[in-house]
């Protein structure tokens, strides 16, 4: 599968749906080998779904490519006992279980400290686990809620708004991954293991730390509800303007920078064969265009209705005004060059057939790990129980019988 930055170390990985997913593949794709538990014949929740059981779900596909399927029933004494021993082999173990449910299994930090001092124990969760919520249930929408997000998302006169992407989920994701790797260094560095902690909430009132300047800036009220303006400034020109042919995603975002010598306004104005509007009091500066902004917009909306999305793109960055189409799933799947790059993949599923999924974001020049399609359910029992641990075919047919793994 070709060598990356991780190439040999081993991640125990027990986690399922989002937020641990997206941690341990990330591993993976750095070339960890990553050991993916999952439960006998039902697999983890998010691999089958109601309308499909038994037929890999496109989630799965997507959260757990590269790593390798091993089957486990850890509620059972045997099972109990093969996650121990592969605690003793692995340099890291995850999980995102409910709150307690790990520490419930038996298998909680001082357990597997015990069996193994420089494991790499990472817990993903929903808030603090020293804190009033740590019992408290929660889901992507839960810390979208929780972190701030959507009191800021949304419209000025509407309801506080979820975001369209799991925010929170990924984003706990990649920083459980990051704090992985920083202590992987330090236990190369200073010979010891430790315990992770990685909460939704934490993750994303941290990427809304930028809103904490127009708070003290404001004396302490909270940021407005802009729709698809700025949160941080009042800016005018920032908007989404319809573009032809006006389906649901024909729109491109325009932004014009507010700060001290910005030409992007004048530069838009030209681009639109506006001079006029150049010279016109109303939009003379910042803080008048922002007061007469409707009466931009509908200026500007009526250029953009003339020419597609990606036109009024080209015309416009061509042009150093910052401007970006709108693109959906199905502008991004079918794009060329995001697949050349590695952005988006092309994999071949048993069940799917050919699909193209969202890969690795950052390019490494020295990783060179190959991409390979998620696992079926319990297909490395053999090579990990049997080649790892020296399990015979006849004791992994016992367990078998028994429904451990």
């Amino acid at each position: 599968m070709g060598n990356g930055p991780l190439t040999g170390y081993k991640v125990l990985d027990l986690t399922q749906f989002e937020a641990g997913t997206v941690c341990t593949e990330t591993l993976a794709w750095l070339g960890a080998e990553v050991w993916k538990v999952e439960r006998p014949v039902v697999g983890e929740q998010a691999r089958y779904t109601f309308e499909e059981p038994g037929k890999d779900g496109y989630g799965f596909i997507i959260l757990n490519m590269n790593k390798k399927s091993i089957t486990c029933n850890m509620k059972t004494p045997e099972g109990l006992a093969l996650i121990k021993k592969l605690i003793a082999e692995a340099d890291v173990m995850i999980e995102n279980m409910g709150p307690g449910s790990i520490e419930r299994l038996g298998l909680g930090y001082d357990v597997a400290k015990e069996i193994n001092p420089k494991i790499i124990y990472t817990q993903i969760k929903g808030f603090g686990m020293d804190g009033p919520y740590a019992d408290y249930p929660a889901y992507n929408p839960v810390a979208v809620a929780m972190g701030g997000l959507a009191a800021v998302n949304g419209y000025p006169d509407g309801l506080p708004t979820q975001c369209g992407m799991d925010i929170a989920d990924s984003g706990a994701g990649y920083m459980a991954a990051l704090s992985i790797l920083a202590a992987i260094i330090q236990a190369e560095r200073e010979g010891i293991g430790q315990r992770i902690e990685v909460t939704l909430q934490d993750t994303v009132i941290c990427f809304g730390r930028a809103l904490w300047e127009p708070y003290y800036n404001s004396g302490k009220k909270q940021p407005q509800r802009v729709g698809n303006g700025m949160a941080l400034e009042n800016v005018a020109p920032c908007n989404m303007y319809k573009c032809y042919p006006f389906g649901d995603t024909d729109y491109v975002q325009i932004y014009c920078s507010r700060r001290r010598g910005s030409s992007n306004f004048a530069d838009l104005c030209r681009v639109m064969g506006r001079e006029d509007m150049i010279d016109d009091p109303r939009f003379a500066t910042p803080t008048s265009r922002y007061e007469y902004r409707e009466e931009l917009d509908a200026a500007i909306s009526e250029w953009t209705a003339k020419y597609d999305k990606f036109t009024v793109m080209d015309m416009l960055c061509k042009a150093d005004v910052p401007a970006g189409a709108v693109l959906d799933c199905n502008d991004i799947t079918n794009d060329e060059y995001l697949l050349k790059r590695g952005t988006m993949l092309e994999v071949e599923h048993k069940d799917r057939g050919k699909v193209r999924v969202p890969g690795f974001a950052p390019r490494m020049s020295e990783n060179h790990v190959e991409y390979k399609v998620s696992p079926g359910l319990g297909e490395h029992n053999e090579e990990i129980y049997g080649g790892l641990l020296g399990l015979s075919a006849k004791e992994l047919e016992e367990l078998k019988e028994k429904k451990v793994i």
